[in-house]
């Protein structure tokens, strides 16, 4: 098969790189392939190539932009929606052996590598007693959740991750290896904590680290009845989160019959100082459960005690809003809904939904301003907010169909309610939008602009743009 693609991998082998190729039928590509969170994202490329160190990152990098043919990239290869961290019949540029965490005492900086997952990285920083702000699902990777904004438990405390990145070492286009922090490339440091994969290859994140102590927090799960009373104290705890910075909380609409064969409202209620029982949640607290998971332990074993199952068929889509009472319950009742609606097309009953509301004030941007600013636009959002996500997944093909079409209507309805309460945000979440929103759009013009220069100074040939499979494209931005 003479085609751009096949001779790429054939180009690796030219240039002494075939100990890092895998190939379609091996074990290794097999695994690889297999290793992605969503099943709808492995697309079988004609080769998988795995650097292990920058320097190769630069070597695969001046071999392949080389000529015609589609380059993926993948991290950590959690991203949910098709298409955006692999590629059919092209190469993809796998970083999964790209495994290193490290500390520096000196600097106080840790040293993350995109390849391992969050879980991997808080177990091995408690050997220095020190933490990071990452992920809260342990199976989370690093590099797309560290360019598209990357929420955490720590938010209220020190802003978003990519705020709390000093430093990213990328490869450019050109094969280049650059480091880009507050004195030098300042702009491609302000340009990736939140731009995407715009500009080049990340090969190494150097993270702010503080003092790891063990949380207070986990899951409490209540009966659909009680969604109402959690609704108003999501409301409340999201104006008062300034005060209580050190607190974190999620409220989650969910049908999963693995566990329930009704909705139940889940909830995660977390506090990062290790305080039981703290203030924060006393409203919560005093709601009925059916469940109750919460108690004192690390960062490492909550990110890992909750993990989002792999392997399925996924939807996610994701609004923001006011902070407004009437949003929570109206995505409640569609919620309900919906479900009843999927019960009848998917009459195994072989799905599960979710449907979050989680805080988003104006603390986390006042952080990032403060640490130099980042790509988002939250600093223009004035008021505290709800970032809202829905998620469903299934088995098969033809049921994941059936949920796209679901929740593609749900997030319409949803936003329409919005728009004529004159509650809608307009600002999207990127890490956890459907590929057919318009993620970097919603950062304003202004962010939008600097996007696109700094995209055309660090990548003149486009090559990101039009070669590269990574994240989302500013190109396809409107002007």
């Amino acid at each position: 098969m003479n085609t751009d693609e096949s001779i790429k991998c054939a180009q690796l082998y030219a240039a002494g790189l075939q100990d890092l190729v895998l190939l379609p039928g091996s074990t290794a590509y097999v695994n690889r392939q297999a290793s992605y969170w969503a099943s709808n994202n492995p697309l079988h490329p004609n080769c998988i190539v795995q650097p292990n160190t920058a320097e190769e990152v630069s070597r695969v990098v001046k071999v392949l932009v080389k000529g015609s043919g589609l380059i993926a990239l993948r991290s950590g290869g959690h991203t949910q929606w098709t298409g955006s961290n692999d590629i059919h019949k092209g190469v993809t540029i796998d970083l999964g052996r790209m495994t290193d965490v490290t500390y520096d005492a000196h600097s106080k900086l840790a040293s993350i590598q995109p390849g391992p997952r969050w879980g991997d990285v808080y177990q091995e920083l408690l050997k220095y007693d020190v933490c990071v702000t990452g992920g809260r699902d342990g199976n989370v990777g690093i590099g797309g959740f560290l360019t598209g904004g990357g929420n955490s438990y720590y938010a209220g405390r020190y802003g978003l991750a990519c705020d709390n990145v000093a430093n990213f070492e990328v490869v450019l286009a050109n094969g280049d290896i650059i480091n880009a922090n507050a004195t030098s490339h300042s702009d491609l440091w302000t340009a990736l904590k939140g731009g995407s994969g715009n500009f080049g290859i990340v090969t190494r994140f150097d993270m702010y680290t503080f003092p790891a102590k063990d949380l207070w927090g986990g899951i409490r799960a209540a009966a659909r009845s009680e969604g109402d009373e959690l609704a108003q104290t999501m409301v409340d705890f999201t104006n008062d989160n300034s005060k209580n910075p050190e607190d974190a909380y999620i409220i989650n609409y969910t049908f999963n019959p693995s566990s329930s064969s009704d909705i139940l409202v889940a909830h995660v209620i977390v506090n990062t100082n290790g305080v039981a029982n703290a203030s924060a949640f006393d409203e919560i607290q005093k709601v009925p459960v059916v469940l109750n998971d919460v108690k004192n332990r690390t960062m490492a074993d909550m990110a890992d005690s909750y993990l989002l199952p792999g392997r399925q068929q996924q939807v996610w889509f994701s609004l923001t809003f006011k902070n407004d009472v009437r949003v929570i319950k109206k995505a409640g009742e569609l919620h309900d809904q919906l479900v009843d609606e999927l019960k009848d097309l998917i009459p195994d009953g072989n799905f599960t939904t979710q449907c979050l509301f989680q805080p988003i004030p104006t603390l986390f941007a006042e952080h990032s301003v403060k640490r130099g600013g980042n790509m988002l636009g939250l600093d223009k959002v004035k008021e505290n907010a709800l970032l809202w996500l829905i998620t469903g997944a299934t088995e098969t093909i033809e049921t994941q169909e059936i949920m796209q079409s679901k929740l593609t209507a749900f997030s319409a309805v949803l936003e329409e309610y919005a728009i004529s309460e004159g509650i809608l945000v307009d600002w999207q979440y990127l890490n956890y939008v459907d590929k057919t929103q318009n993620p970097l759009k919603s950062y304003g013009q202004e962010n939008v602009d600097f996007i696109r220069k700094v995209a055309a100074k660090y990548d003149p040939s486009g090559v990101f743009q039009k070669k590269i499979v990574s994240g989302w494209k500013i190109a396809n931005v409107d002007s």
